[in-house]
């Protein structure tokens, strides 16, 4: 992922992607080299390494994003910080507001800002918040009905931008249920084929292997060992026996399999 990533990423779903199809190859290849893998114990192993991947790359991704639109919200603020007392004039407020729209709008032009653009911008607006509030007190071009209605007009603007944010992290958490339950089904189904590989090739051995005694057993009776040969029927029938078993428990099987590789697969938002 860190050859096929540059983060912070633009969005959640650009990341999940890329994820993805990481975790569909790193499966493949499990699935081309392992046999014998009881309970599925090396395989819960590298769902595990998976999981924690990606909760490492989730982290990043956010600590990236978070750090670029810091800066980048520093340098674009830079002058409004550093004139603050320009303010304190009649039509402070006014001119205030004038240089943060500007500063707004410049932010959402810089581009891949990542996932936790709006968060950091509201942070920043909270910040300015009490900044705000006594510039407007301070400013005597305006009547007191005025600066009611501009007060109003912030808390308005505050609120759906909080409501802005909580739906971006809906958003993003529908898009990665979405994704994990998707990759879920297809490794499923890919163990589900690697399942039926494996039963297939367990029927053929013990088919050649009933051959085998088949062989050797007429081989005795050719040759006159009539009580040997009849010793090897129990083996043959077991054989046998079990092969029809195999055949029989399939549906069962995969079932069963169905249901833990399901929970083995699921990880939470985080």
């Amino acid at each position: 992922m860190v050859q096929r990533l540059s983060l912070p990423t633009d969005t959640l779903q650009e990341l999940l992607d890329v994820h993805a199809a990481c975790e569909k190859e790193a499966m493949a290849v499990f699935m081309e080299h392992s046999f014998k893998d009881e309970n599925q114990q090396f395989l819960k192993k590298l769902v595990e390494l998976i999981g924690e991947a990606k909760v490492l790359f989730l982290l990043k991704n956010e600590e990236a994003s978070d750090k670029y639109c810091q800066e980048e919200l520093d340098r674009l603020s830079k002058d409004l910080m550093d004139n603050i007392s320009t303010f304190s004039v009649p039509g402070g407020h006014r001119l205030y507001m004038d240089m943060r729209e500007k500063i707004e709008h410049d932010y959402w032009q810089v581009p891949r800002k990542g996932v936790k653009a709006r968060e950091v911008f509201q942070s920043f607006l909270q910040s300015q918040a009490i900044i705000e509030s006594s510039i407007l007190q301070a400013d005597t071009a305006l009547t007191a009905g005025q600066k009611a209605i501009a007060e109003e007009r912030t808390k308005k603007e505050a609120a759906e931008k909080e409501q802005d944010l909580l739906r971006q992290k809906q958003k993003e958490q529908q898009e990665y249920m979405e994704a994990q339950e998707k990759r879920n089904k297809e490794n499923i189904e890919q163990l589900r084929r690697k399942l039926e590989q494996e039963r297939e090739q367990l029927i053929k051995d013990h088919n050649m292997m009933v051959e085998k005694k088949l062989k050797a057993q007429k081989a005795l009776l050719e040759e006159g060992f009539k009580k040997k040969a009849e010793e090897m029927d129990g083996e043959i029938q077991q054989l046998k026996h079990n092969i029809e078993d195999m055949k029989k428990k399939q549906w069962f099987h995969f079932r069963y399999y169905y249901k833990r590789s399901a929970s083995l697969f699921f990880l939470p938002f985080q």
